[in-house]
């Protein structure tokens, strides 16, 4: 359908939660905001599922990290969502054929403690390196650092330290009942978005911004650029003039990561008797997962799985993660355990062409490029995500701080004319 010639002070390109933030943040200091999606929906990378089980089920962000300092945790109890402060404790691990006894795996569970404080040490160094090369040498070290992915979407050799250290990391990760995702979009009912609606050209050589799509220009003042790393790695948006070489290098520094879930529908009562628990799973050097019981305090169960063999899952097909994360099921508690599972799902995020993976990660040296993908361009094209942020990348908090960022960013510049 062709849209009718649109004119407006802003328009925002991606409708997640920083393209949300940013849209109403301008709105509420009176800036007219065209908001244009790719997506048949709202919410990006954070979108909560109801057509599986029973219960909603977060197929993208689901934890409120930081919770005790994420502005966001107290926006949802002032919104009366339930929030859920779980903590998960390491009760089986499994590795190459064996389950470990209740002293190893707490031997694994303080190896895992130390391994972070190393890591965090390593991101002192005025020299950055890889996670990797931070591992304290240990009987535990080859299974540990396959816990490194499902954190970073990534493996340790390709993620660096200094990323990790920057990151302010306070106290709790919460769930949101009902759904982050579907917290996210009743936060943001009220913003208007076009979706199905893709920019293509973003051109930003004289005053104001025109921005193409399949279905017509839509002519700004400015333009905020929300999507992900993995859509502007793809050149899926042609700029005119092309992106300066700084900032195409940072795109390239800070690549999407991937994480993908495995949910499980648990019988009830075996839901009760492993509820708040969690497992993890190792075949070989690096297929890896790991598994828990009880999200929102419910019989869903989540395997998540992460970095190259997540990728390598996901080339193999439907069902390849599921399967794997049902072994590890089977070889910790039995061939029995099918029994009590009623329904299963699990995503695909590397293969989604509106973010192409998961959340971003900084390469080893690379650090610096999130201030640079913030950097604004000509005083015109802005940009926001989670990859834009210094302290709270690979968030949803980080990504929704971003874009009351870029909305000040523009008063700024308004304000200076």
């Amino acid at each position: 359908m062709a849209l009718t010639p649109l004119n407006s002070d802003v328009v925002v390109i991606g409708a997640g939660t920083s393209g949300l933030s940013a849209a109403k943040s301008l709105k509420d200091i009176g800036y007219s905001v065209i908001v244009i999606e790719a997506a048949n929906h709202i919410g990006g990378r954070c979108v909560t599922d109801n057509s599986v089980f029973d219960i909603p089920f977060d197929i993208g962000g689901s934890w409120l990290h930081s919770a005790v300092t994420n502005p966001l945790a107290e926006i949802a109890v002032q919104n009366n969502f339930k929030l859920h402060k779980k903590n998960w404790s390491h009760t089986w691990v499994h590795s190459n054929g064996a389950n470990l006894s209740s002293k190893q795996t707490k031997e694994y569970s303080q190896y895992i403690e130390d391994m972070w404080q190393n890591i965090n040490k390593a991101g002192k160094n005025k020299k950055d390196q890889s996670i990797e090369k931070s591992l304290p040498e240990a009987k535990w070290r080859d299974i540990a650092r396959n816990q490194i992915a499902p954190m970073m979407g990534a493996d340790p050799d390709v993620c660096s330290a200094h990323d990790v250290f920057h990151f302010t990391n306070t106290e709790g990760d919460w769930l949101v009942e009902n759904g982050l995702g579907a917290f996210i979009k009743y936060l943001y009912k009220d913003i208007k978005v076009i979706t199905n609606c893709a920019a293509k050209k973003i051109d930003y050589s004289s005053n104001g911004v025109k921005v193409e799509t399949p279905d017509g220009v839509i002519s700004a003042t400015y333009a905020v650029l929300t999507v992900s790393t993995g859509v502007l790695s793809q050149n899926k948006i042609k700029f005119f003039p092309k992106l300066p070489p700084r900032k195409k290098d940072a795109i390239n520094n800070l690549p999407n990561g991937l994480l993908n879930k495995i949910g499980f529908e648990f019988n009830i009562k075996w839901r009760e008797a492993h509820q708040g628990q969690s497992a993890d799973y190792l075949v070989g050097e690096n297929d890896f997962c790991s598994i828990d019981f009880g999200f929102y305090d419910s019989n869903i169960a989540v395997g998540f799985v992460a970095g190259r063999f997540a990728e390598q899952l996901e080339m193999d097909g439907p069902g390849a993660a599921t399967s794997f994360c049902s072994e590890a099921l089977k070889s910790i508690f039995g061939n029995d355990i099918t029994k009590f599972i009623n329904k299963t799902t699990e995503t695909a995020w590397k293969s989604n062409i509106n973010s192409y993976g998961s959340y971003s990660y900084a390469l080893p040296g690379g650090f610096g490029a999130r201030e640079i993908l913030a950097e604004t361009l000509d005083d015109r094209l802005f940009f926001a995500g989670e990859a834009t942020m210094s302290n709270s990348q690979a968030t949803v908090h980080g990504a929704y701080l971003s874009g009351i960022e870029v909305a000040a960013k523009i008063l700024a510049v308004d304000n200076s004319n």
